[in-house]
Formats: structure tokens, C-alpha cells, sequence
């Protein structure tokens, strides 16, 4: 179900007046649960069946890891919920993408064997609830949970918790466990539910005001890149960068927002990651919740950074994976590779830095931090390439067309009311973003709740008189 559907708007009027009957009653949980699943269900009944399976197997898993006479028998557990979860990931997300792989393999040795693909259906969010019940078996198996949760009652609320089902944020089960066994506070504060509106009402600003007007000019572009010049895809890959963040960070704070209307709180998913000053930096606030996860399940389990060259190894591991994590095609590999690529650069550049005897202060400082943050984001923006196009075809055409230098403005500029749009959508969230990365979220918390609301009010009727109203779906939903 779409956060920016009619169906969505029915479904949770529905549920708001089911809260506001039974929040503090036993019968909430049931029916959060119950919504859950009918949520989740809007797009295929059958999505319900694996989420309901993959949901059994961890909550027994997590009692008999939780209960293991020794260690070995822990570990045995914790190994089948591990191996059972990424089995069923790998077969529906990548089974036919390593099938066509192998058979492209062969056919280039002059083996052929045919067509042998399988028709399946990639079930919404599957890689967001796999590492959410993973974060669960490992956290036991780790001594990060103190203990497990025995009600499967409570444990299916937690991972199908509709608000982040389907594309995050990863909650981790020791922070999101005890609200679902606590239910809803009920001393949530006015301004509690209040900052949580906000949150939704600037979440569909990113969402419908500037990712999906910048979604029609990056569609134009990459679905017939040959017929665009170098200028106009550059434009292109900066609105996809526009177009990625308005729709990953609008989905994640409208989740965030819902959840704190209603009482839980979920973590941060975004953190203004086109102010980054570097690559480590710009993973410390994209998708916070997956570069964590993959910090603390993968990353550090394998030996971290004790030494330069293990970092190295182990950061490259981990942008490969991420980018198969978000795709199961070469695109995404290639994604990975760059950025795994762009961050050993870095620390090759922080090493001659610290050896060099200049130092800035003052305007030279700033003026140089300007130039790397844009210097980043230029480097990010290039990276999204892999990432949107369809195959490595469109990357090579469309990387030819740029590095012929055509950067003429052509006569009619194509999608010119969309441009326009994402001009004004991205200044107001440039400018709402710098002020919050310098400070001034903090100082706009205490502002008297009408002003907030005269801003609330502004956002959306900038909205209704320049959002895109198309219904798209989030990018993410894919994944």
C-alpha cells in the first residue's frame, strides 16, 4: 500500500479510530498486528505467507538460541535463521540474475543452455524484513538481547510493524521489542505528536514535491538517453540525486512520523547527506540504518579496520554487498564498486592531508569545505548512474554522450515546468536542510506551535499548487 494513496488515507483514517478505541487496551496489539498484514497484503496476499514463515522460523529460532544448554547449540540456531533467511532472499531476489549470469558465461565459452529462468515475483521489502529478523537471531546469539521475546503475538507485531515494513527504517529488536511488549505511551505529549506531523507533512514534501517532479525529467532521460545531450543528462543525474533523497528520506520520516503519532519511536534514517564532507561521512547519514547494520553484522565481524589494508578489503566486501542488497543486477555491483573505490581514494587523500604542512582558517576554510561538499555530491551524483539505469548499455551511453562535451541549451527544453518545480522544491529543502546542519532544528523545536503550524501549512499548500500528484511508487519498494 502506497503512503501516497487514496487506499492508504482509508486505511489508516481506519486504523486512527481502532487506536483511539483500543490504545490502551490488550486487543492493540491484535490489532496492530492485523493492519500489519492487511497493509502488507494490499499488494499480493501471498507476500503475507512468506512474511508469516520467515516470522515463525526466527521466533523459534530466538527461543531455542535464548535457551541452548551450550554455546555450539546457539550457534547452531543462530546458523540455521541466518542460512533459512538469506536462502529464501537469494532465491526470489537473485536466483534468475545469477542464472542469467552463468548462462552469458557459458554462451561466451560457446556452451549454450538455454533459457532457464524462473518467473518470480519479488515480494515488496523482502530485503528490509530479512535483515530486521536477522538483527534479531544475531542480537541473542551476540548478547546484545538480553533476552528473547516468548509471545508470538508480540514478536510478529515487530517485524511486520506497517510503518517501516517495507522500506525502513531497519529497526533493531532491542529498540523497537519493548514498545510493541509496553504498547503505546500514554503519556505522549502534544508536542510529541506534533513533531511527528511535521515529520509526515515534510516527508510528502520531499516525496510528491521534489522527487516526483524530478522523477519525469530523469525518466525522459533515461528511457531514451540517446536523444539527450551532455547538458541535459547532467541535469538528469543531479534530479536523480534530488529524486533518490526526496523519495528514500520522504518514505522513511512519513514512517517515522506515523510511528510517533502513535506513540513509538523509530531511529534516524537520513541526516542531510548531501552536506557530507566525504564518503565516510556521506554513509554516515544516507540510510543510516543499513550502513549500521552492515557496521555491526558484517563489517566489524570481520575484522573491521585494525589495519589499513583489512579496512580496505573489508569496506570493498561491504559495498559489493550493499549494492547486490539493493539490487540483483551488475549495475548495482558497479555502484558498489564505486563507492567502495571513492572511499579508499578518500583515505588516501585524509593520509597525504595530515602530512602536509598547510592549513587553513578562517574564509580559506570555509571556502574550501564549500568546494569539497560540492565536490561530494558532484562524485555521489556520478555514482548514481549504475544505479538508475537499466543496464550497462545505458551507462555507456549515456557516460559516451556526456564525455563528447555537448553542452549546448537546446531550443525547448524539455520538461521545463518539471525543472522549474525541482528549482523551487530544491531550494526550499536546500535551505531548510542548512539551517537544520547548522543548528537551527534545535532552536526551531521551541518555537510556539502556531508558527510551526503557519510552516506546516505553507508546505503543503506549496504542495497542492506544485507537487506531482501521479502516484509513483517509492524507489525502494523494489528492494
Amino acid at each position: 500500500m502506497n503512503f501516497t494513496s487514496l487506499g492508504f488515507l482509508l486505511f489508516i483514517t481506519a486504523f486512527t479510530a481502532g487506536f483511539m478505541m483500543l490504545a490502551r487496551t490488550r486487543l492493540f496489539t491484535p490489532l496492530l498486528l492485523v493492519s500489519s498484514y492487511i497493509f502488507y497484503g494490499f499488494w499480493d496476499y501471498r507476500f503475507c505467507l512468506l512474511l508469516a514463515g520467515t516470522t515463525l522460523l526466527d521466533f523459534y529460532c530466538g527461543l531455542r538460541i535464548a535457551d541452548a544448554p551450550n554455546r555450539a547449540t546457539a550457534r547452531i540456531f543462530m546458523q540455521i535463521s541466518v542460512a533459512t533467511n538469506l536462502a529464501i532472499l537469494f532465491f526470489f531476489k537473485y536466483f534468475n540474475f545469477f542464472i542469467d549470469s552463468a548462462q552469458v558465461a557459458l554462451a561466451s565459452l560457446g556452451l549454450d543452455v538455454g533459457h532457464r529462468t524462473l518467473s518470480i515475483i519479488l515480494p515488496v521489502g523482502i530485503s528490509f524484513y530479512t535483515f530486521q529478523n536477522l538483527s534479531y537471531t544475531l542480537d541473542l546469539y551476540l548478547g546484545h538481547l538480553e533476552k528473547p521475546e516468548r509471545s508470538l503475538l508480540r514478536y510478529a507485531t515487530f517485524v511486520a510493524f506497517f510503518p517501516q515494513l517495507v522500506a525502513g527504517p531497519i529497526v533493531r529488536a532491542r529498540d523497537l521489542l519493548p514498545q510493541i511488549q509496553n504498547g503505546p505511551r500514554h503519556d505522549v505529549s502534544f508536542a510529541f505528536r506534533f513533531a511527528g506531523l511535521e515529520k509526515i507533512i515534510w516527508g510528502y514534501f520531499l516525496k510528491l514535491g521534489l522527487a516526483d517532479n524530478a522523477a519525469a525529467v530523469v525518466d525522459a532521460r533515461f528511457a531514451q538517453p540517446e536523444f539527450f545531450n551532455a547538458l541535459n543528462h547532467v541535469i538528469g543525474l543531479i534530479c536523480f540525486s534530488l529524486q533518490i533523497y526526496g523519495d528514500f528520506a520522504g518514505y522513511s520520516l512519513i514512517a517515522i512520523g506515523l510511528a510517533q503519532i502513535f506513540g513509538y519511536t523509530l531511529c534516524q534514517n537520513f541526516a542531510r547527506p548531501y552536506f557530507a564532507m566525504g564518503m565516510k561521512d556521506f554513509w554516515r547519514r544516507w540510510h543510516i540504518s543499513l550502513s549500521t547494520w552492515f557496521r555491526d553484522y558484517v563489517y566489524i565481524p570481520m575484522g573491521g579496520g585494525r589495519t589499513h589494508w583489512l579496512r580496505i578489503r573489508n569496506l570493498t566486501i561491504v559495498m559489493l554487498v550493499s549494492g547486490l542488497w539493493h539490487g540483483a543486477a551488475w549495475t548495482f555491483v558497479l555502484w558498489g564498486a564505486m563507492h567502495a573505490t571513492l572511499m579508499a581514494a578518500e583515505d588516501g587523500v585524509r593520509w597525504l592531508a595530515k602530512r602536509s604542512p598547510l592549513r587553513l582558517s578562517g574564509a580559506p576554510l570555509v571556502a574550501g569545505k564549500l568546494l569539497t561538499v560540492g565536490l561530494v555530491f558532484l562524485l555521489i551524483t556520478l555514482t548514481w548512474l549504475p544505479f538508475r539505469a537499466d543496464d550497462m548499455h545505458t551507462v555507456r551511453t549515456i557516460l559516451g554522450i556526456i564525455a563528447e562535451g555537448d553542452f549546448s541549451l537546446p531550443r525547448g527544453m524539455q520538461q521545463m515546468s518539471y525543472l522549474v518545480r525541482v528549482a523551487l522544491f530544491g531550494l526550499v529543502v536546500l535551505m531548510i536542510d542548512a539551517m537544520i546542519e547548522f543548528g537551527a532544528g534545535r532552536r526551531y523545536a521551541g518555537v510556539n506551535v502556531v508558527v510551526r503550524s503557519a510552516g506546516c501549512a505553507t508546505l503543503i499548500l506549496m504542495l497542492l499548487l506544485f507537487g506531482n500528484f501521479a502516484n509513483r511508487s517509492f524507489i525502494y519498494f523494489q528492494f
